[in-house]
């Protein structure tokens, strides 16, 4: 089905494609090597109207490490052209310390491997961690100042989103510093931070500082996580084969999926923005069948 043009498209992704729990299920044949998760990952990429499903990834790893040329140039080899990665910024520049010192000479080092992407770099995210007065960023006026002269080392070809997760600093002002700054705000759906409904009737179109939108699904982990410790030790007590982590849906979403699907299509639709959005495997239990999920309430909610 050919796009519609009279609005923009909707771009569905995971938070990763390196699960091992992934192959029961069959979204990996069995005996796939990981090293051909990513390519066959990418060859998933599936065109419904304007909902697009598998042609973009967000990336975890880069967070915990300074990823290098040589994987990156591996990334963009295993991918077709139109394919869009989200890289996570490292932590050593967005928590340890934020956006001064040691930070800026590891965001070049950063810089200087992601681009070895190319035209596959699609976004560059800074995910933050919660800032509390004892914090390194006390307060949101500390954070902002940071921020701007931070964005002074970010090349304006380059796509860059700020996640926080203090819900206190969601307002006028941040949103004014990001759009002044040129960072999208990240609409996250994420137990501590407010709910997407509340959020959009409040702000509407504010929260939208770029010309597109960055939704990231990361549920309950805490919540998550223990149910599936807690199913994996009845599994054993009883003597049945202990089910992988993320090979099933843990929690039924429906209720949530439900709130966000009319934003969404309010973005595509009449405002004519673009959105890409990434699904966690601490969103449901199975980020491919939560992409799964969502596109049947899409679908029926057009």
């Amino acid at each position: 089905m050919p796009p519609d043009a009279s609005v923009a498209e909707l771009h569905l992704g995971t938070s990763s494609w390196s699960s091992a729990d992934w192959v029961a299920p069959g979204f990996y044949p069995a005996g796939l090597p990981p090293g051909k998760y990513l390519p066959h990952y990418a060859a998933q990429t599936r065109r419904e109207g304007n909902l697009i499903t598998y042609d973009t990834v967000e990336v975890d790893s880069t967070w915990y490490r300074l990823p290098s040329v040589a994987l990156c140039q591996k990334w963009r080899r295993d991918t077709p052209p139109d394919f869009r990665f989200a890289l996570k910024v490292t932590k050593s520049i967005t928590h340890e310390p934020v956006l001064v010192g040691e930070a800026e000479r590891d965001f070049e080092r950063f810089l200087g491997a992601v681009e070895e992407l190319g035209e596959r770099l699609g976004f560059v995210l800074f995910q933050f961690g919660y800032f509390s007065r004892q914090s390194e960023c006390p307060d949101l006026g500390t954070f902002i100042k940071r921020l701007a002269a931070f964005s002074r080392l970010c090349p304006p070809r380059h796509h860059y989103v700020v996640e926080v997760r203090n819900k206190q600093w969601v307002g006028k002002d941040l949103l004014a510093a990001l759009k002044e700054h040129r960072f999208a705000f990240a609409l996250t759906d994420q137990q501590w931070m407010p709910r997407p409904g509340p959020l959009w009737e409040k702000f509407g179109s504010d929260l939208i500082t770029r010309d597109f939108a960055y939704v990231r699904f990361l549920g309950e982990r805490e919540r998550i996580e223990k149910i599936v410790k807690e199913r994996a030790e009845g599994e054993k007590a009883a003597g049945r084969q202990i089910t992988p982590d993320w090979s099933q849906v843990v929690i039924d979403r429906t209720p949530e999926v439900g709130e966000w699907i009319p934003i969404l299509h309010e973005l595509i639709g009449r405002l004519k923005i673009p959105a890409w959005a990434w699904f966690n495997n601490h969103w449901s239990g199975h980020a491919p069948a939560a992409i799964e999920h969502f596109r049947k309430l899409w679908e029926a909610g057009r």
